[in-house]
């Protein structure tokens, strides 16, 4: 029988991640850790610990667990980098300190696929003996290289303790909000001319499953967690349904640097790097101790594009189609009608 602590609890993740816990009868209690309580989070196996990622304290809160899932990290980009590094890099080493404190036996860190970073020269597929170079200006993509950085020799320091390491595909599917789907809600969404890289991703469900998978098997190490396989970028596109716009690699890297710079724009120029070159990764380690994804590229997609299809982003702009409409219908009507008054003042 085992208590499962997640830090991060009131994440989409971490919310999804309670739902499988619950119904699972080799776990009996779910220490569920956030900085404030998550409102509409229940189970019978839940008790909320209020915790803060970046204080040493947080290990009163883990007291009791045999396994920590570490879910509390941002992925959006924001304009005070320190703060952002204080949360994904601090906070994780804080926390792992505080687990090992704490007498927890395995701790299951999810990384990403962006340690491996987007390069001309990347493997395809990436494996988990592919180099790790992360994405210069990036800040998601640092954090987390910088984190397996300093997890590395940590491990070899702390044998006693079951450490798994999760290299997360990018997640896209239903309850899915992050730099992805916003890229994808643009009116016309943009390619880097000459770049067509293929594209994977993961559906949330699926890398709930991997977590919980590596927890019952106890498994060690680092494993990669994708859908099976990927898409070609104008297959994505196509069943997004928006068509394309292309723009030389100069001028989509100067223009998303100025936006940022001038904070216009949600992503500093290190994201294109994901629409210039190949990320995709295969998941046969994991496969081959029993898990597999349930949940196609083309499925985690197609839930994405249904749920984002009344949203238009432009920049740091982000509203729904029908306000779009509704906004152009009354210009139209304001124009009309003085034009309207300004014929009539003329006769």
């Amino acid at each position: 029988m085992s208590v499962i602590a997640i830090t991060g609890v009131g994440g989409m993740v971490g919310r999804r991640l309670v739902a499988a816990l619950d119904e699972d009868p080799a776990v009996t209690r779910i220490i569920g850790v956030d900085r404030r309580m998550p409102e509409g989070l229940s189970s019978p196996k839940l008790r909320f610990r209020v915790g803060d990622v970046r204080d040493g304290s947080i290990a009163e809160a883990l007291v009791g667990a045999d396994v920590l899932v570490h879910l509390a990290f941002r992925v959006d980009p924001i304009h005070d980098g320190s703060a952002m590094r204080a949360v994904n890099v601090d906070g994780a080493a804080t926390v792992f300190e505080a687990a090992l404190a704490a007498g927890v036996a395995h701790l299951v860190y999810p990384s990403s696929v962006l340690v491996y970073g987007a390069h001309p020269d990347n493997d395809v597929p990436l494996n988990e003996s592919s180099e790790l170079r992360g994405i210069p200006d990036f800040p998601y993509a640092e954090h987390k290289l910088d984190v397996e950085r300093w997890l590395a020799p940590w491990i070899e320091h702390h044998p006693e303790m079951v450490v798994t390491v999760l290299r997360l595909g990018a997640l896209l599917g239903p309850g899915v909000d992050n730099f992805i789907t916003r890229a994808f809600e643009a009116p016309r969404i943009p390619t880097i001319r000459g770049h067509r890289p293929p594209l994977q991703f993961l559906h949330p469900e699926d890398a709930v499953s991997a977590m919980h998978h590596v927890i019952s098997e106890r498994l060690t190490g680092y494993y990669n967690v994708c859908a099976d396989g990927w898409l070609s970028f104008d297959e994505v596109t196509a069943i997004i349904g928006r068509g394309t716009i292309e723009v030389p690699e100069e001028v989509a890297y100067g223009t998303v640097d100025r936006m940022w710079t001038l904070g216009l724009g949600e992503q500093p120029p290190g994201v294109l790097a994901l629409f210039t070159h190949p990320w995709v990764m295969s998941a046969q380690k994991l496969a081959a101790t029993g898990w597999r994804p349930r949940h196609s590229n083309r499925d985690a997609v197609a839930t994405m594009a249904a749920e984002h299809a009344g949203y238009l982003t432009v920049g740091a702009l982000r509203v729904r189609r029908r306000d779009v409409r509704t906004v152009a219908t009354g210009l139209a009507v304001a124009v009309a009608l003085g034009f309207w008054r300004w014929r009539r003042r003329r006769s």
